[in-house]
């Protein structure tokens, strides 16, 4: 299965380019905390969006606990396994994105850190938009990138219907999910997806 004859590749960062070790159910409970009682069965960047929505008084604190765990994680993040060859790869001949629910100064420093940040045209933190299909938007805006000419490459199913609502191809990084949303690509690995290319 090959995933060469895009012109743009877009990532999601935490859990596809990089493992950053957050105590996210420490986050959740801080910001159950805030919302004033648990959300178990809401995704934690959705119920920030919503909280900011309906709060936007809250977006300042919210960002703010958010940074605070991620910054103290980011000495702890890795690489992915074949992330920098692909995108020093795909670099040379295509345009590159970044989506992230991540904050900008926690991503800053990470990309830093591994000299990556360079590779790519764009980056679209959490700080443009909570709302993952209009972020894949916001990239393909500033890559100056056609859907249908764009692959938007996750480690989750959520990351799949973002990248359907965006209108791009969509790549899931791991093992086949079971559900009705369907990528239309998966990969074991990210050498695998390097490995397509050729």
């Amino acid at each position: 299965m090959s995933a060469g004859g895009f012109s743009a590749y877009v990532f999601d960062l935490d859990g596809t380019l990089f493992t950053i070790p957050v105590d996210w159910a420490e986050v959740r409970e801080e910001v159950a905390r805030l919302a004033g009682g648990p959300f178990d069965a809401v995704p934690l960047f959705m119920k920030v969006e919503q909280l900011v929505s309906v709060h936007p008084s809250m977006k300042e604190t919210l960002f703010a606990l958010l940074d605070r765990h991620e910054l103290a994680a980011v000495g702890g993040a890795k690489p992915t396994e074949g992330a920098v060859a692909l995108l020093q790869r795909l670099e040379k001949g295509s345009r590159l994105g970044l989506v992230t629910m991540q904050g900008l100064a926690a991503c800053d420093r990470l990309l830093g850190r591994y000299h990556v940040g360079e590779l790519f045209d764009v980056i679209v933190t959490r700080e443009d938009s909570l709302d993952r299909g209009e972020q894949v938007r916001l990239a393909l805006k500033t890559l100056g990138a056609r859907p249908e000419e764009t692959l938007f490459t996750g480690d989750r199913l959520n990351d799949v219907a973002g990248g359907r609502k965006a209108g791009v191809k969509t790549a899931l990084l791991g093992k086949p999910r079971e559900g009705d949303l369907r990528p239309d690509y998966v990969f074991a690995t990210l050498d695998s997806l390097r490995e397509s290319l050729a």
